[in-house]
This record gives structure tokens, sequence and C-alpha cells, in this order.
């Protein structure tokens, strides 16, 4: 092959490879936005969720929405730090992994700390409902006590297998 020719081919092969790259980095970053839009939207919901489903299901006022929506600050105040004790607890557990010879009372100590934190978190969640279930009318207490049951029973559920689940699996 002469000089010029390989000087040609290189130049084009160096572009198709810039233009490879270039492709790559767009799609990665596109990817990430789309999940980032997704949770940022997912989060929007769930925030807007319940307060929407008391107005349509259970018949809430706009004065009892508001109401609600100041007990639901509260309740996320007072539950902010039960949730970062938790999670300190339970890092404290499962960094007694990396110690072989962790004694057995050690991690049913661990463990209890994380049970006794569970249980203010969901007894301080029941209360918060309790407060909530205050604010409705004679008539909408039983259509509240039926959306709050149906919806704990599918928080309770293990998280449904998308297709792109399914198919890593295979």
């Amino acid at each position: 092959m002469s000089n010029p020719r390989n000087r040609n081919l290189l130049i084009i092969i160096g572009v198709l490879l810039l233009t490879n790259i270039a492709v790559l980095v767009y799609f990665l970053g596109q990817k990430k936005s789309e999940k980032t839009a997704a949770v940022q939207h997912t989060s929007e919901r769930e925030r807007a969720g319940i307060s929407e489903m008391l107005q349509k299901e259970v018949g809430f006022t706009d004065e009892q929405t508001a109401q609600y929506k100041i007990l639901k600050d509260k309740q996320r105040q007072t539950i902010r730090p039960m949730y970062d004790d938790m999670r300190k607890a339970k890092d404290s557990l499962f960094r007694l992994l990396s110690y072989p010879e962790t004694p057995d009372s050690l991690l049913s100590k661990a463990s209890e700390s994380i049970a006794e934190k569970q249980k203010a978190l969901d007894l301080q969640t029941f209360y918060h409902f309790k407060r909530v279930r205050s604010l409705c009318t004679q008539e909408q207490l039983p259509k509240y006590d039926s959306m709050i049951l149906r919806m704990f029973r599918k928080m309770g559920r293990p998280p449904r297998q998308t297709e792109t689940d399914k198919s890593k699996a295979k």
C-alpha cells in the first residue's frame, strides 16, 4: 500500500471511531436522563397519590385535603430521623459480615435494635393514618378504611418483574 492511501484509511477509521464513541455517549446519557426523569415522575406521583386518592375515592373536600397535607408534612419531619436511625442500625448489622467470628449474641442484639426501630416506625405510621382518619366524616370512614387496607396490601407485595428483568434473569 502506498503512503497516502494508508493515511486516508487511518483518517476514515479515526472518524468512524469518533462517531461511534459520540453515538455511544449520546445514548448512555439519554438513558440516564430518562431514568432520572422516571424516578422524579414516580416520586411526584406518589406524593400527590394519596392526596388525590383521598379526594377521588374518599371524597375529601379542599379543606380536608389541606389538613391532610399539614399532617403529612409533620409525619415526614417525624419519620425522616427514624428512617435514618434504621439505616444506621442495618449498616451496623451488615458491617459485621467483615468479621468472620461474629458472636450470635451480637447479631441478635443488632437485629433486635432494628426490630425496635421498625416497630416504632410502624406505630408512627399507624397513628399518622389514624389522625388522617379523624379528618373523615361518618360517610367517608368506610371508604377511607377500604382505601388504606388496599394501599397497605399493595405495599406488602414484592415488586412486579418487568420484561427487561425477566430477560436479564434468563
